[in-house]
């Protein structure tokens, strides 16, 4: 797999670092959530196989390749049950190279709330809007249901699942990772505040308008993702030098 197409290991290899930098910024919950990665080829796409956290996803081997129609045509493991939230978005936009559905603590319990997320800080501000999916399912299992999330979902770049966790996506591995740190930030200042029930200002429409321009550019997503690259190596070596220092 990997040799064939040397461009693919280099892509999964990103792609597995980008799911420990998301277990690292608070997406982590046991075995559960996924990332995906559009095929270059065309056949579906790379999907983190079942079974591991998103911090034990170590390189190429820890994907599997399905195709739109949810059977999987590569790859050692097996593929997680919702993968229609990946299928259908990808289908639904063009745009979009990466699928990753988790469940950070602040925007699932956000994600309970018919509130909209206020923009009490600048992460906000990345997605002027976050809208939520309500659904009478536990889990996104069937093309239908996936493709309900993936119209909710629309142009945005993340929705909150009501009572339930986090779907979101970029036109990059680099793109995705951000903007799962970022809505999960979002979502901490916004339960943070709300519970400290202090008066509060809000900007106005057009004043996030400015800021979305502002802060939202291709330099500062690059700059965002090799600042989590290096905080993520810095974690790993001193993860290992402690384990020698114990040894």
């Amino acid at each position: 797999m990997t040799e064939a197409n040397p461009s693919i290991e280099k892509l999964l290899t990103d792609l597995a670092r980008a799911c420990r930098i998301l277990e690292l910024e608070g997406h982590g919950d046991m075995s559960l959530g996924h990332v995906s990665l559009r095929d270059p080829g065309q056949r579906g796409f790379w999907m983190k196989r079942n079974r591991i956290g998103l911090g034990e996803v170590l390189g190429p081997a820890d994907f599997v390749l399905v195709d739109f129609d949810g059977e999987k045509i590569g790859g050692e493991g097996g593929r997680h049950s919702e993968w229609p939230i990946h299928s259908e978005i990808l289908r639904n936009r063009p745009d979009v190279q990466v699928v990753a559905h988790t469940h950070p603590f602040h925007c699932s319990v956000l994600s309970a709330s018919s509130e909209p997320m206020l923009p009490f800080t600048l992460e906000a501000d990345y997605f002027i809007e976050v809208p939520r999916h309500e659904d009478d399912v536990a889990l996104i299992t069937t093309k239908q249901e996936g493709q309900s999330l993936a119209k909710a979902l629309g142009s945005h770049f993340a929705i909150l699942m009501a009572n339930h966790g986090l779907t979101f996506c970029g036109t990059s591995i680099a793109h995705a990772a951000c903007m799962g740190v970022f809505v999960e930030k979002a979502a901490k200042a916004d339960v943070t505040a709300r519970a400290a029930g202090f008066k509060h200002t809000m900007p106005t429409a057009a004043t996030r308008a400015r800021r979305h321009s502002q802060i939202m550019t291709p330099v500062h997503i690059e700059h965002s993702w090799n600042y989590f690259n290096r905080r993520l190596d810095w974690f790993a070596g001193r993860d290992a030098h402690s384990l020698a220092v114990f040894r």
